[in-house]
């Protein structure tokens, strides 16, 4: 945490640090200014997935959270990111047990939508919860095939257009060890619950997953 710190305040000399919603200056050590952090509505609870041991949400995805995720969504925002990160480091520390994990992986993305946007948004972030949380983070999940976007599909079409999608690539990595997946938004948790089955078909102990927004509504 103190290296991260440091290379923030160093980064803060040449790029001063915004807000990554309202884009205002603020202290190199923040993330938000007041204005804007206090509008994120606390996210649905007791939220079950199957193959997800514990999961955890910073915000609902609503009209105030939908700007901000396009940030780093689509804008590659590298205040967004910080910003989501830093707020997914939180709810880990309030989760209590969910803060408990050996290593950090995220979805991968679709080959076409990668070369498209040119990044993968939950890989930044979970890099960047690397840096707050002192843990590893590895690319444990290849996408074997390409998949329809989720947002046009229900429910059921949700399952079964991820179903086998994804393919472990660190066996060794993962074998006994307690996996947390990081992802921007969850619906109906279909992504998340595939990539959580592969990876304890691989041997992974228990999986977690922490994302940025969480729906109300699962259709």
């Amino acid at each position: 945490m103190r290296t991260y710190l440091l290379k923030r305040l160093l980064l803060d000399l040449f790029y001063p640090n915004r807000c990554g919603f309202f884009f205002c200056n603020i202290p190199y050590d923040e993330y938000f200014c007041n204005t804007c952090v206090k509008r994120f509505t606390p996210p649905p609870q007791n939220v079950n997935i199957k193959n997800i041991d514990e999961f955890g949400a910073v915000t609902t995805y609503d009209s105030f959270s939908k700007p901000f995720v396009a940030k780093f969504k689509k804008e590659n925002n590298g205040y967004a990111v910080s910003g989501a990160a830093y707020l997914i480091y939180k709810n880990l520390l309030r989760k209590g047990g969910l803060k408990d994990f050996d290593v950090i992986t995220f979805i991968p993305m679709r080959k076409r939508e990668l070369y498209r946007r040119g990044y993968n948004q939950t890989k930044l972030i979970a890099k960047e919860l690397s840096w707050l949380t002192d843990k590893p983070c590895a690319a444990l999940l290849k996408k074997v095939r390409d998949t329809k976007p989720q947002k046009a599909l229900k429910a059921r079409e949700r399952a079964e257009n991820v179903k086998d999608a994804f393919r472990c690539t660190g066996e060794k990595t993962v074998k006994g060890k307690t996996v947390l997946i990081i992802d921007d938004i969850s619906t109906t948790g279909s992504t998340l619950s595939e990539a959580a089955r592969v990876l304890k078909m691989a041997g992974a102990g228990s999986v977690k997953a922490a994302v940025f927004a969480k729906t109300r509504i699962c259709f």
